[in-house]
């Protein structure tokens, strides 16, 4: 009969360099699949190994870190160790390709590892990992599985276009609208609302004839027509682009605990915020989801405060690049109060309002946005187009076997 000596404990010691359990382990000529078993019973940790692990190992540690214990009694079997979440397996290298397949390492150009990791999660049954330093995806699977991953890596991982979008932002008054001729109810428009709003989408197309730059330009030097802005952004497909035109105003509120009242002051955005997410089709075509949102701040003078009043459109919609979509209806109405007087005059009882001038003034604005999509190669600066002079007649859905053109 085989003597067998073996004497194995742990010690729970924390160390400067291992937060882990330290392993104190001696065996002489002890079976490997019971020295595994000893070292997953008394670490408390998960080890699978298959049935015809054989052999005997012989092994004195002192104060050794159990991941390393772990690594030196497989090293001296030649066996290997893959982890997969909290289980460790152990087991000759060609048994562990046959039954778990290999670990392969993908290196990514241009999409984070931690996006293609989730998608392809529902696609494939092997382990993922990520490492976010070196944007490198690990899969832990057999040859179908590595198989589809590189199928859809492939696919995902390209160097896209960028969508650059140019916004004409526009404030017009109550009848200039209408001299440009845009009406927010069309029918027949190429898109549709997600949900019903304030505003209204009219969209106009590439070189339509017609004068509605040369209106708007004569519209701006007569005052009814003023350009707040014209930012841009870009994006890539898939990803928000955001704009922001517009100050933090200060809205005070007050908030009584226990017959206490505790001021504090909040800044809310008012101004002009767009948001715009694009998708790009093969063929060019661009599918947008497109926010937008004017807020005015009015002053409550008996409440020394303000309040904002906002209005918001939102809407999907297919362009080419270079045509325009316009969003309006974004319609306000603000009273003007005006208090003229004459010093000390303006104060005489009786006569004083003699020397006093008040008016009152309602003006009605409206917020027009013109965006217009543009395709980029990266790292080049987007060659913009002109806007197009068009036409405000009804138009139809772009084809989308069209050619793009600039």
């Amino acid at each position: 009969m085989k003597h067998v000596f073996f004497l194995c404990f742990l010690l729970f010691v924390c160390s400067r360099a291992f937060a882990g359990p330290l392993v104190s382990l001696s065996v002489k000529k002890a079976p490997t699949e019971e020295v595994f078993r000893s070292l997953a019973a008394m670490s408390g940790k998960n080890i699978v190994f298959p049935e015809t692990l054989t052999g005997e190992l012989s092994l004195t540690l002192h104060e050794v870190p159990y991941e390393e214990a772990l690594r030196l009694a497989a090293a001296s079997q030649g066996l290997f160790l893959e982890t997969i979440g909290d289980v460790t397996i152990v087991a000759p290298a060609g048994t562990m390709e046959r039954g778990f397949g290999a670990l392969t390492a993908y290196p990514l150009s241009y999409i984070p590892a931690k996006e293609a990791a989730e998608t392809l999660k529902p696609l494939i049954k092997a382990p993922l990992s990520f490492d976010q330093a070196s944007n490198t995806l690990f899969v832990l699977g057999g040859p179908g599985d590595q198989a589809r991953a590189q199928k859809v890596l492939v696919r995902m991982d390209r160097l896209q276009k960028q969508v650059t979008l140019e916004a004409r932002i526009l404030s017009l008054q109550e009848d200039a609208s209408r001299e440009l001729g845009l009406k927010w109810k069309w029918s027949g428009l190429p898109q549709q609302n997600t949900e019903e709003t304030d505003g209204g989408t009219l969209h106009l197309g590439h070189g339509y004839t017609g004068s509605f730059q040369g209106i708007l330009s004569a519209l701006c030097q007569k005052g009814k027509a003023k350009v707040l802005a014209t930012p841009r952004i870009v994006t890539v497909p898939g990803k928000e682009g955001k704009i922001f035109i517009g100050d933090h105003i200060p809205v005070v509120t007050e908030k009584v605990s226990n017959g206490t009242t505790t001021t504090s002051t909040e800044y809310v955005d008012a101004g002009i915020r767009l948001s715009y997410t694009p998708i790009v089709s093969h063929d060019g075509v661009i599918t947008a989801s497109v926010h937008t949102e004017v807020s005015t701040p009015t002053l409550i003078s008996e409440l020394h405060n303000y309040r904002i009043t906002s209005r918001t459109a939102d809407t999907n919609v297919r362009l080419l690049e270079g045509e325009t979509l316009v969003i309006g209806g974004l319609i306000s109405d603000e009273e003007q109060k005006r208090l003229e007087a004459i010093p000390l005059l303006s104060k005489l009882p009786l006569l004083g309002n003699l020397f006093t001038f008040r008016s009152r003034k309602k003006t009605r604005t409206e917020v027009v946005m013109l965006l217009t999509p543009y395709l980029t190669e990266p790292g080049r600066s987007p060659t913009l187009i002109p806007y197009k002079e068009v036409s405000h007649t009804p138009m139809q859905a772009p084809d989308s076997n069209k050619k793009k053109g600039r």
